[in-house]
């Protein structure tokens, strides 16, 4: 059950957290997040384009490719300090909730990788043109490589997070 909620809780951490800075962007250092992806994340008014933008900081390019931010066009292009900010963060809740070592590092790699494939999903309900019957064409196929791609560092940091948090929570 802990696993589940910290899975759960640990992905809503991480976006809320996200979410939170870049509302209140303008007041951020530099070195956190860009002022130009938060210039981005302002300029639309849209729950679902912010979310998306949410969605290319939290899942940047680990292997130097093309990341979700470049591929779509807005957003974030690189690894930022608040993605291992806020998976830090989500991980330790994750392992919190889990209450042990090794279902802590699950449950938070399992949030992040969760999220990479609703990012996915968001960015391919909202592109123009939307058909469900296009989920397997090849631009969405490209989205669903890039966030996954994009999932590795978010999982470095969770499970970073659910090591401290299982073991600060774990029977003595």
């Amino acid at each position: 059950m802990g696993q589940g909620l910290g899975t759960l809780f640990g992905l809503i951490a991480a976006f809320a957290i996200a979410f939170l800075v870049m509302t209140f962007g303008l007041y951020m250092p530099e070195d956190l997040i860009s002022s130009s992806i938060v210039t981005d994340f302002l300029s639309y008014a849209d729950l679902e384009l912010r979310l998306a933008i949410v969605g290319t900081i939290l899942y940047p390019s680990a292997f130097g490719g093309a990341s979700l931010g470049t591929v779509v066009g807005y957003g974030a292009s690189g690894a930022s300090v608040l993605m291992f900010l806020a998976w830090g963060i989500g991980g330790l809740i994750a392992g919190l909730l889990a209450r042990d070592f090794l279902p802590g590092i699950l449950s938070a790699v399992f949030a992040a990788i969760l999220g990479a494939i609703l990012t996915w999903l968001l960015f391919f309900m909202i592109s123009p043109g939307f058909d469900i019957s296009a989920i397997f064409s090849n631009a969405s196929l490209l989205l669903m490589q890039v966030s996954l791609e994009g999932a590795i560092y978010p999982c470095i940091a969770c499970a970073i997070g659910g090591i401290l948090g299982g073991g600060i929570t774990r029977n003595r």
